[in-house]
């Protein structure tokens, strides 16, 4: 970079003095409120499952009879929820029977509390087993909307909505009017997180047909709050904030009424009230402390940092980002932290600390950067490894062959001193085995060296040889400076063509898709496959409108042609996300990542798409 050089010549403190002002400048341009749209949908979100109205099971026996332990549970298990812990174990003591639906509810309930504080690592397989094999569909839909709150506030967002689109078809299945309720509440929450406003209103609304005669409106009022809020720019002042905020003080729901208050003191603090905002956070923060809910008491602690700051108190400020932090020891709340380390990084550059500085906004910047493509790129690591290992059995193997015929020409040696017909006998077959081998080794190292570099189902470049021919084409064409385009595909709901028709199928949809695409491709054109149902493509000499028209074709002709003949109902879809080195530069990782930003533009627009990095960002 430019500034490279100068900063290398300043003493340490001046050099990181710089940084901060550079780091700065970059971040000019963004509005510090990035992301946290998402965090109070969060807090929403997480609570569209844990204090909603429990479902109507079957009429519960009196005493400690296991159906009465159960539905006591579920009654209290937010209102008096150190009643509800202490149930759980009376219910998991070992002289308890129950029946296998009993067992069901209780597998439920322990993925409940995990999610209710904040322990995602024990609450997600415990509600996965649930929502992926109960028999009852109606808890099948309680786990999976709690499980698609705790995938939605960890950023897993692709599991997130495969969860969300099943839970959609189960719906109109479900039988208890209560959990329908619930799953639109948390469908709309899931929506609103990802800023989808139409569809988060339409589940809203949908609440608001679905609520039984003089329920109250606190719900229904503060999903939709949020889908109109979805982009966190609602002024204050917007009505929706006091009428959700009453409705919920009202009916006593006092977890939802705090998720309001929540933003409303974010966008105080945002707009020039501080003081408006620091006044209602110290009213609620009994409330939300006492209630125990973890997103809500870190969302507190961070609102409250970033109020404090807003006011000029950098002390408090300070303390209550750090108290955020310390909440927070596994990372559980990292999309939540944006506010925190903004905070941590203003105070300490005001206080002249410009290492942690530094630090604290390297941090900032890595939150904001971090998204689905983690999964992504461990599952690119791992195929890359296996490439590796395979590599090296082979050459284990070869080496073995080659010490083999060695060891039979020592063998040989040693037989010289009989008769001449016999060494001449032995020599021959010698001869002959070895020349056998040698044939045999040098088709096995052809076919060795082709599987290396080449995907085995479809014969196109596999992840890891891909990557290096298109980076020695991108030197080529940074030296002569012609363009190219770098496009990352990944095939659309994949995943329930492999569950709805199999892995046959799916690997029938994977070749007929590389077909398609290598008819609209030139012979200079280089394509992989990365893993799975994702793959690359590098477009050598080819300006952005060339290629994204290229795309369009390759897109087009797979949504139109039928991918199997035996089940002329399947229809395949891609989703298309392209940088060119004209706003991205020549660097494989840079178009890689600026390509997978825009994949992922385009799987959160609709997918079945092309989403492309313009220059300028």
């Amino acid at each position: 970079m430019p500034e490279a050089r100068p900063v290398l010549r300043l003493g340490v403190h001046a050099a990181l003095s710089v940084a901060v002002a550079a780091a700065v400048a970059r971040a000019s341009s963004r509005s510090v409120r990035v992301g946290w749209p998402h965090r109070l949908g969060a807090c929403c979100l997480a609570l569209a499952s844990l204090v909603h109205g429990r479902p109507t099971f079957a009429a519960a026996a009196p005493g400690n009879e296991p159906a009465a332990l159960l539905t006591q549970a579920y009654a209290i298990k937010t209102t008096d929820h150190t009643r509800f812990l202490q149930l759980l174990r009376q219910l998991h003591q070992p002289g308890v029977a129950l029946s296998p639906d009993q067992h069901w509810r209780l597998r439920y309930l322990d993925g409940w509390e995990g999610s209710f504080t904040g322990d995602y690592t024990t609450a997600q397989p415990l509600l996965r087993d649930v929502a992926d094999h109960a028999p009852d569909t109606d808890l099948q839909a309680l786990a999976a909307g709690t499980l698609l709150n705790i995938l939605a506030i960890s950023h897993h967002y692709q599991e997130a909505f495969e969860r969300a689109d099943k839970l959609v078809a189960n719906i109109p299945r479900i039988r208890d009017r209560k959990v329908a309720y619930v799953a639109l509440s948390q469908l709309s929450q899931l929506m609103a997180s990802a800023q989808q406003v139409e569809p988060a209103v339409s589940y809203a609304r949908q609440m608001q047909q679905l609520a039984e005669p003089g329920q109250s409106p606190c719900r229904p009022d503060v999903y939709l709050f949020d889908a109109l809020n979805a982009n966190g720019t609602l002024p204050p002042t917007a009505p929706i904030f006091r009428q959700a905020i009453d409705a919920c003080k009202a009916a006593g729901e006092l977890m939802f009424a705090d998720a309001v208050e929540l933003d409303l003191a974010r966008r105080l603090a945002e707009t020039g009230d501080p003081g408006a905002a620091l006044v209602l956070l110290k009213q609620i923060a009994p409330t939300i402390d006492a209630q125990g809910f973890q997103v809500h008491a870190y969302g507190l602690r961070s609102t409250l940092g970033f109020a404090y700051w807003k006011s000029g108190d950098a002390a408090k400020a300070k303390r209550w980002a750090l108290a955020a932090l310390a909440m927070d020891p596994k990372g559980n709340f990292d999309g939540m932290s944006e506010y925190v380390y903004k905070v941590l990084y203003e105070v300490a550059r005001q206080a002249g600390d410009d290492r942690a500085a530094l630090d604290y906004y390297r941090h900032y910047r890595d939150v904001q950067a971090r998204s689905v493509s983690d999964a992504q790129a461990v599952a690119m690591a791992y195929h890359s490894v296996q490439q590796q290992l395979s590599a090296h059995q082979l050459q284990v193997a070869a080496l073995g062959k080659q010490n083999g015929v060695l060891e039979l020409q020592q063998a040989l040696d040693q037989k010289q001193i009989e008769t001449t017909r016999l060494q001449l006998l032995l020599l021959t077959t010698v001869l002959a085995s070895v020349g056998i081998w040698l044939v045999r080794t040098k088709r096995s190292q052809l076919r060795f060296r082709r599987l290396a570099r080449r995907d085995g189902l479809t014969g196109i470049l596999n992840h890891q040889h891909f990557l290096g021919e298109a980076d020695a084409a991108l030197r080529q064409a940074e030296k002569s400076s012609r363009g190219a385009c770098l496009a990352l595909i990944d095939l659309d709901h994949f995943k329930q063509v492999n569950d709805n028709y199999g892995h046959a199928i799916g690997d029938a949809v994977i070749v007929r898709m590389v077909t398609l695409c290598q008819e609209h491709l030139r012979s200079v054109d280089i394509f992989g496959r990365l893993g799975g149902e994702e793959f690359g493509l590098l477009l050598p000499d080819c300006p952005l409108e060339q290629g994204l028209e290229l795309l369009d074709r390759i897109r087009l002709a797979l949504a139109d042609t039928p991918i199997d003949d035996r089940h002329p109902e399947l229809g395949i879809s891609a989703s298309f996300g392209v940088a060119s080195t004209r706003s991205s530069g020549y660097e494989l990782s840079e178009l890689m990542a600026h390509a997978d930003a825009a994949l992922y533009r385009a799987k959160r627009a609709g997918r079945n798409r092309v989403e492309a990095v313009t220059e300028g960002g």
